[in-house]
């Protein structure tokens, strides 16, 4: 697996970043598959699909260790498996609303709280939102590049930025009312 992946990377610096990444969070990512999947294939056959991905998008991937490399591994895997996991079941496509997406509402919010307390309200958000809103606002993915990460529709990763900004919006409303501003 891994002399396959570091075949798609041509910078000696980028295999070693790869092999960092793969060392550090390959019995991490196999526990988190095998805790949604409990079938020992398809968690290997996501895994692969995942580090295949790392590969591909080396470039864009945090330093490792770090809580940013780990985040988005995290939720790559996660994503990967539930997808499998539907794949296994039933093929069911839904189909989101569609509207437009305004990254104000993040710069209205930061400009209020500030970074720590955006970065709080998005990791207690539900693994819908907070999992795309990772990627493109922490760790700077255009949205393509998530729908590519996650393995998601274009349009899907869209709207679930719009729902998880909408909802982040309403949340400092809630706070600035609880200190009495």
């Amino acid at each position: 697996m891994l002399a396959a992946c570091l075949a798609l990377i041509d910078e000696p610096t980028d295999r070693e970043k790869f092999e960092n990444l793969y060392y550090t969070y390959k019995d991490m990512m196999f526990k988190l598959a095998m805790s949604i999947l409990h079938n020992d294939a398809l968690a290997q056959e996501t895994v692969q699909d995942c580090f295949l991905k790392l590969a591909e998008m080396i470039k864009e991937v945090p330093d490792v260790p770090s809580k940013r490399a780990k985040a988005m591994i995290i939720t790559m895997v996660k994503n990967k498996a539930r997808n499998n996991l539907k794949a296994e079941h039933y093929d069911k496509n839904e189909i989101f609303e569609e509207d437009e997406i305004s990254d104000k509402i993040i710069n209205d919010i930061l400009s209020d709280i500030g970074y720590e307390e955006l970065v709080k309200m998005i990791d207690e958000l539900e693994p819908l939102y907070r999992d795309v809103l990772v990627l493109r606002i922490l760790n700077e993915l255009s949205v393509g590049e998530v729908a590519q990460a996650l393995e998601l529709p274009y349009r899907t990763v869209e709207t679930r930025l719009l729902r998880g900004r909408k909802i982040l919006q309403k949340k400092p409303e809630g706070i600035n009312n609880e200190c009495g501003n």
